[in-house]
């Protein structure tokens, strides 16, 4: 306080020539960046206008090609490109000219050597643009997929689907060139511009060297261009950025700042002489508790860089010391080191329910536990989370580890008391131990990690010991998820389709939709190997969205051949049902292939329907209300439970084909089944028996009110085109069993 009052005169010179300095000059930035940025809009503004007027150029004259084209109705679809060098000289930024028929098969193609190599192909296949959907009455601007040399490449497409010839006017914009040729006319030396999607935030096309000033100066207009909507980017190099600004702020500063400075030293000095002592003294009493607090520090830092902060067991940093210490000590002696790997099963669910502050004590309670098991030759340590590690020394074989993970299992079965809360816990323990005198402490970790994966794989509250078998078919695991993620981000997976029959009739009256994963090489991977790991993996939920697109717009077609009545059956995994708005996205997919809701059944596995009652029941209503069907799939092994099922608002059960797979002949099975028609009777829900695979089958099913059916008697899961000719060879009927 005595120094403030010595100094007060100086700080109040300081202060308020410092506020009026930064006052004035706050003011004047401020008109000056609203100029910059005005004149930046503008320009932008003006580039824009430029780039729609050149896109909109070249699609009128596509267009008035197109339409001088079909006044000639006897002429071939092709026939216009004997004129694509007249059309490219006055339009010079096509850089191919496409005829595709209807069917989406090229025809013809400028220049001559494109149309040798694209002539008989698909348009689908060579640019991965699908042409489904085009209304002949538009006119569309799309990327241009596979076709593409540059990310910015469009194709506009104009359709002629209502007179011959039928098909589609195509032309392959260089837009890379078009822009380039745009902003070199149009652009002002040292400014930066970029173009972008408009819901993205990577350019496809980029005239900018350099992007410093980007975050804090661009300016961003949209520009619609048909049905393609891009963001545009402008913004100032640094040079431009200096040259566009005034100097006066700076000046403003400097003269402020000098004579602030000046004033304030002068009142500064004046004080100096009469606070130095108590400065001098106040700096040694500071230094002092300075150095204190850092020896105390230190020494914190010191112990925690090898313990735990919440139960002072050692880290993984101690233990992985003390293994090395412990592999080097064992070289050469027939001892062997071994770790027991113990990951609380359950635990993210007491934490959730209960707060982090019960978890941690929980945390704590089970270290408790643990250090009273721990030999002394090893250690425990907390690896993080709920994982917990225990080492051993000097063991002679396997058993000793297995014994521990025993005691350490009957240990945690006896329950905790918290906060008032008795919680029951347990432990997956993976168990590794040392096989060669080269093995390092990461090494037994590592293994004793992977035996960790497999415990949990079955079921819990149990230990797994690492061999090398487990780690094969953890690469085996780990190869089939790189190839299932390219499968997927590739677009290789197929949906095949089986057929729900009428048993009375033999009439087809609606598909199950099925993915199906199908090599390059005809390899066939089994949806029992992938769909488990994509579950896993979160893979399940772009595999799923997949298959509920492509069937849907697969229906839209069977309906419009004539399939009216068909009804398509889709399966929602249990990942779908956790994300935000699932109902909104089926109905976005609904409203974009045009079938009716009705024609949409949703299959939930009844274990999926049990696992969050409030929520998922919310969804079923939510479906039902919008029209859409629901059925329980392979209804009977899981969690079956009439209680439950009378408040779902399900229309139909799926009887799965382990209880239809021995009929008529095992009474236990053709009791559960007479059971389950039974109880969907008299809840007046509809009744589907899956695997039928003989007439002895259908004829049991039949006598007991079951009509409905799926299974190899009718027909194999098989590809959209086999069954749109299965639909039209018996008009919707199932004579026979068609193989596949």
């Amino acid at each position: 306080m005595q120094q403030l009052t010595q100094y007060r005169q100086a700080f109040l010179a300081a202060i308020c020539g410092l506020i009026l300095t930064l006052a004035v000059t706050v003011s004047l930035r401020y008109v000056d960046n609203t100029n910059i940025r005005s004149s930046l809009q503008d320009e932008l503004t003006a580039l824009q206008g430029e780039i729609q007027r050149d896109v909109e150029f070249h699609m009128f004259g596509l267009t008035w090609v197109a339409r001088q084209h079909a006044t000639h109705a006897r002429d071939s679809g092709t026939s216009w490109l004997s004129d694509a060098e007249t059309i490219h000289a006055y339009f010079p930024h096509f850089r191919s000219l496409l005829w595709v028929n209807q069917d989406g098969v090229i025809e013809g193609a400028y220049p001559p050597t494109l149309n040798s190599e694209l002539q008989n192909q698909r348009f689908s296949s060579i640019s991965g643009r699908s042409l489904s959907g085009i209304q002949g009455d538009r006119r569309y601007l799309m990327p241009a997929g596979d076709l593409a040399q540059h990310a910015a490449d469009m194709l506009m497409v104009v359709p002629q689907l209502n007179k011959e010839p039928r098909g589609y006017y195509i032309g392959e914009m260089n837009m890379n060139q078009l822009l380039r040729a745009t902003t070199s006319r149009f652009l002002s030396e040292g400014s930066q511009f970029q173009i972008r999607p408009e819901s993205s935030t990577t350019a496809i096309f980029d005239f900018s060297a350099d992007k410093r000033h980007y975050q804090t100066w661009h300016v961003t207009d949209s520009v619609q261009l048909f049905d393609q909507t891009l963001a545009l980017d402008l913004w100032p190099s640094a040079d431009r950025l200096g040259q566009m600004r005034s100097r006066l702020p700076l000046f403003v500063v400097i003269a402020g700042l000098l004579s602030t400075g000046l004033l304030t030293f002068v009142l500064v000095v004046l004080g100096v002489s009469r606070i130095r002592a108590q400065e001098l003294a106040d700096t040694n009493l500071d230094l002092y508790a300075e150095i204190e607090e850092r020896e105390r520090v230190e020494k914190r830092m010191a112990y925690l860089a090898e313990h735990d902060w919440l139960t002072d067991l050692s880290n993984r940093n101690a233990l992985m010391e003390h293994l090395e210490q412990a592999m080097k000590r064992a070289r050469g002696t027939d001892m062997h080191v071994g770790a027991l790997l113990i990951d609380l099963d359950n635990f993210k669910e007491v934490n959730d329910a209960l707060g982090h502050t019960v978890g941690d004590a929980l945390l704590k309670r089970v270290a408790e536990r643990l250090s009273q098991l721990q030999p002394d030759t090893g250690i425990l340590a907390r690896m993080g989370g709920d994982e917990f590690a225990m080492t051993l020394t000097g063991i002679h074989s396997i058993g000793t580890l297995e014994a521990l993970a025993r005691s350490v299992l009957e240990a945690l079965e006896t329950h905790f008391i918290i906060d008032d809360y008795e919680l029951f816990i347990n432990a997956s323990i993976g168990i590794a131990i040392s096989q060669c005198d080269e093995d390092q402490g990461e090494d037994i970790m590592r293994n004793a990690d992977t035996a960790l994966y497999r415990a949990k794989e079955r079921g819990r509250g149990t230990f797994h010991i690492y061999s090398h078998v487990l780690h094969q078919e953890l690469n085996e695991r780990i190869e089939l998820l790189k190839r299932l993620r390219a499968a997927v981000e590739n677009n290789k997976l197929s949906v095949f389709y089986q057929p729900k029959v009428d048993m009375t009739s033999r009439r087809i009256i609606g598909l199950e939709a099925l993915v199906r994963w199908i090599e390059d090489d005809g390899t066939i991977i089994g949806p029992d190997r992938f769909i488990p790991l994509a579950e896993d993996t979160g893979l399940i939920i772009p595999i799923s969205d997949f298959v509920l697109k492509t069937a849907c717009a697969q229906l839209k077609i069977w309906h419009d051949a004539g399939f009216e009545d068909l009804q398509l059956s889709v399966n929602l995994s249990g990942k779908q049902l956790q994300t935000p708005d699932l109902v909104g996205f089926i109905l976005d997919v609904i409203k974009q292939t045009k079938i009716p809701n009705e024609s949409l059944e949703l299959e939930l596995t009844e274990q999926v329907f049990i696992e969050n009652i409030k929520s998922h029941t919310n969804f079923m209503h939510a479906v039902r209300e919008h029209g859409m069907m629901l059925a329980i799939d392979d209804f009977g092994i899981g969690y079956s439970s009439l209680s439950y099922l009378k408040h779902f608002p399900v229309n139909a059960l799926k009887v799965d084909r382990s209880f239809v797979r021995d009929l008529p002949d095992d009474k236990d099975d053709a009791t559960i089944t007479q059971t389950i028609i039974n109880l969907a009777n008299s809840l007046d829900i509809g009744i589907v028996a899956e695997g039928v695979e003989t007439e002895a089958q259908l004829d049991f099913l039949l006598e007991r009110g079951c009509t409905i059916g799926q299974g190899f008697l009718f027909s194999r899961p098989i590809p959209a085109n086999e069954m749109t000719e299965l639909l039209t060879r018996y008009e919707g009927l199932v004579p026979i069993q068609i193989d596949s």
